[in-house]
């Protein structure tokens, strides 16, 4: 009987001890797997940016993270992401566009910690799988594809205090089986920002316009994301947003105006703008493995609908003729997507295939009513009213081949057509185009060359096509242009990255018939219209450095410097080319031996620099901050003060019948105090998958 229970002890033991080795080695192997993760990888058509071997990168939101990555630049004062010398980008999340701009873009952004980000990936020139429309590229936010089995969650709030307080609350909840996959989020923001914003125009009369603007607004966004895989090579899932936005205004204009025989006459208006934006997206996915070598079948509908009811109020007091004039503006837009798309990726032993159809619909009816208030009633206006229907229908088919050449050589090329048919209240048109795309990549030890060509296509949005006539005061409007046609950019690129911390490239750009906005005054009217106005050629020359020093100090240097040339059609100016300079200079050290606590410095600086017709004036800007995290990384606390010394964005555009100035200031100084928990299980861990939905960024 002892023989027995020795026999039993031993073998328990010798179970027991292969365990705890089993584990051990497992956990070697992942600290193996995290010390060997390199911070930069050049791949053939993009630069990946690898979250968890980034010191600066821990602890926290997603838009900060951004702002780490080299020569991409987080500007929180305009709302944008942009690459260094570049116009700003669209951002995924694997692999989904995100429909988002704005403050609302960084908003989403704030929601996601940088411990669910595996890495970050930077397309300056995207391959013919994605949509063609954007500027210069692409920003794909890879999560972490492992959310915990069973429960697991995170709650995060934070609060930023400019010239008025703003909060936000986020409360994320996951369930996780082997096959069923479930996450509930909900983001909650409220806030304001005060604006200060001047525009001049001196020609044959003079306007000189200043106004005084609070931003408020109220977003409260839950979302549902499920998957099941049916099987081992099948899955399905759903995802479905509701966004119910409120946004305002409160306004304080004055304008002063002198026409040619010198008569003086002074315009105060105070403007009420009140909307609501309830927004529903729906998405769902089907993907298939077709076998064990990595064929696999995708696809996948997408929804998204918007009713967004509006009512803006405005009283302009005119001197010296002490006139009041009272008007009131109701509007009602609802844009709509709906889309479809197949996806087949082919890997064969000579070289992979990618394949793929899509078809997305874009419609918008808009309603405007512009009423006058006379004999204490509100009377509509139907010359200043207007109605607009706009219907766009996009098909799209793509393929691709990639091969890699031994050890060295990384190769892909693609091809993408692209027919768009447009029906709308003022045209009908249609139109097709094909969008190439080319790369090669060479490794050889530390050096990686790589050469990158694509051309895009910029659509014009919802906003820049609506004919309403948005007016600041009953004689000053913007509007936007029914007739703007889409504008093109044929992008090249050569790059070399050293030792994973090194990167530059020189780039060429070249965009035709590219839209902007354009003002003019006639009178007291000062009219602002979106026009196909201009040309553009850029050469420049990205530098960056990345590295980290005695394990507590990371630091990245990045420069950028271009040089462009314009031509200009449809308007009345001289172009400007010249020279651009940027660069800045992040840096983030640890304060103390377990690494719990980090002291963080950044700075930027924008040389004066011309482009088209305008004339930019230097912009610099510095933030830094603390970072503490407690309870192994569960509980992180941010502090960060914002745009320390108060910049200003300021310009001169030259007309050769006017010369015209904007000095603005959009509250970027800012305390900012953040406070992230996680907690749940830490078992083991399965896939989660996002879906693509690119178009819809459109509709703003």
């Amino acid at each position: 009987m002892k023989l027995k229970y020795l026999f039993i002890a031993t073998l328990l033991s010798t179970v027991t001890f292969a365990q705890i080795q089993k584990d051990s080695l497992k956990e070697i192997e992942q600290v193996n797997i995290l010390v060997k993760k390199k911070l930069l990888e050049r791949k053939a058509d993009r630069l990946v940016f690898n979250v968890d071997a980034s010191i600066a990168s821990q602890g926290m939101d997603a838009s900060e993270t951004l702002a780490n990555v080299p020569m991409l630049k987080v500007d929180e004062n305009m709302g944008t992401i942009s690459i260094q010398g570049k116009s700003s980008v669209n951002v995924m999340v694997n692999g989904r566009m995100l429909n988002l701009s704005g403050a609302q873009l960084l908003d989403y952004l704030k929601s996601i910690r940088s411990e669910n980000i595996s890495k970050i990936e930077v397309i300056t020139t995207p391959p013919s799988k994605y949509e063609a429309q954007g500027n210069s590229g692409l920003i794909n936010i890879i999560l972490k594809k492992n959310p915990n089995l069973g429960f697991s969650g995170n709650i995060s709030t934070g609060w930023t205090q400019r010239t008025y307080f703003n909060g936000y609350t986020n409360g994320n909840l996951n369930y996780q089986t082997e096959k069923f996959s479930l996450s509930l989020k909900t983001n909650y923001i409220k806030g304001a920002k005060r604006s200060s914003e001047r525009y001049n125009i001196l020609g044959e009369s003079k306007n000189f316009s200043e106004s005084t603007r609070k931003d408020v607004w109220e977003d409260l966004t839950p979302s549902l994301n499920a998957s099941y895989k049916i099987n081992k090579n099948s899955e399905v899932g759903i995802e479905y947003i509701f966004d119910n936005g409120k946004n305002g205004m409160d306004i304080l204009n004055t304008t002063r105006n002198i026409n040619p025989e010198l008569e003086e006459t002074n315009l105060m208006t105070k403007t009420f703008h009140r909307e609501q934006s309830p927004t529903h997206t729906l998405s769902t996915y089907y993907d298939l493995k077709l076998d064990s070598l990595g064929k696999k079948l995708s696809l996948a509908g997408n929804f998204y609908r918007n009713d967004n009811p509006t009512e803006v109020n405005f009283s302009t007091l005119t001197l010296p003729k002490n006139t009041i004039q009272n008007v009131r503006t109701l509007s009602k837009i609802k844009p709509q997507i709906f889309s479809v798309q197949g996806d087949l990726e082919l890997p064969f032993s000579f070289g992979t295939i990618e394949t793929g159809v899509k078809f997305n619909q874009f419609r918008n009816s808009a309603d405007l009513k512009y009423l006058d208030l006379e004999n204490n009633q509100f009377v509509i206006d139907n010359i200043k009213s207007s109605t607009f229907h706009y219907r766009e229908e996009n098909y799209a088919a793509y393929g691709s081949f990639s091969k890699n050449f031994g050890e060295h050589w990384e190769t892909r090329a693609g091809l993408r057509y692209e027919n768009t048919i447009v029906k709308s209240s003022v045209r009908d048109f249609n139109y097709g185009q094909w969008f190439p795309s080319a790369y090669v990549s060479y490794k050889e030890d530390k050096n990686v060359f790589s050469l990158s060509y694509s051309r895009r296509i910029n659509r014009p949005s919802m906003s820049n096509l609506n004919p309403f006539r948005w007016y600041e005061n009953p004689y000053s409007y913007s509007t936007g242009n029914p007739l703007l046609t889409p504008s093109y950019i044929n992008n090249y690129e050569l790059s070399y990255t050293y030792n994973n911390k090194l990167t530059t490239s020189i780039y060429y750009l070249r965009l035709k018939n590219a839209f902007g906005q354009v003002s003019s005054l006639d009178g007291l009217s000062q009219n602002s219209i979106y026009l196909n106005f201009y040309n553009n050629s850029f050469y420049g020359a990205n530098f960056s450095y990345t590295d980290s020093f005695f394990k507590i100090w990371e630091t990245t240097f990045s420069m950028n410097a271009s040089y462009q040339t314009s031509e200009v059609f449809n308007i009345n100016a001289d172009t400007s080319n010249g020279y651009s300079v940027s660069y800045s200079w992040n840096n983030t050290l640890f304060l103390d031996q377990n690494k719990t606590v980090a002291f963080f410095l950044n700075y930027e600086h924008q040389l004066p620099y011309r482009n088209v017709a305008y004339h930019f004036k230097s912009f610099m800007e510095m933030s830094s901050g603390i970072k503490i995290s407690l309870m192994e990384k569960q509980l992180q606390i941010n502090a960060t003060v914002n745009n320390i010394f108060a910049m200003r964005y300021k310009a001169d555009i030259d007309f050769r019948d006017s010369q015209q100035s904007f000095n603005n200031y959009w509250d970027g100084r800012a305390f900012r105090l953040s406070v992230n928990y996680t907690f749940g299980n830490k078992k083991k861990q399965i896939q989660k998958k996002n879906i693509s939905f690119e178009e819809v960024n459109r509709a703003n």
